[in-house]
């Protein structure tokens, strides 16, 4: 299977986006909801960028159904989000050491 294409991932970015709202707001907060959730659990919060790659989990488990290609897109979706929010990350850190 191909990946799918940067025309067609921008527009399911589009769709999400007016369904949803903005992506970096959601894993945000996807994040500080996981991190109060396992409270408990965790020994520091979990950061927007985590949180992605649990919904990346997420959706590999799904593949493990029967085939259905919005999971596939889905977690390319997610990797796309974990990567730009691990890019945006690493560039906040980079500034704050100088």
């Amino acid at each position: 299977m191909n990946d799918i294409d940067e025309k067609r991932l921008k527009k399911i970015f589009e769709d999400r986006a007016k369904q949803y709202g903005d992506y970096k707001e959601n894993f945000r907060l996807l994040a500080v909801m996981f991190s109060v959730i396992l409270q408990d659990k965790l020994k520091d919060d979990l950061e927007d960028h985590e949180a992605a790659k649990i919904m990346m989990g997420l959706k590999l488990i799904r593949t493990l159904r029967p085939y259905k290609a919005d999971s596939y897109d889905d977690l390319q979706v997610y990797t796309k989000i974990a990567k730009e929010l691990n890019i945006h990350r690493d560039s906040v850190y980079r500034l704050l050491k100088k």
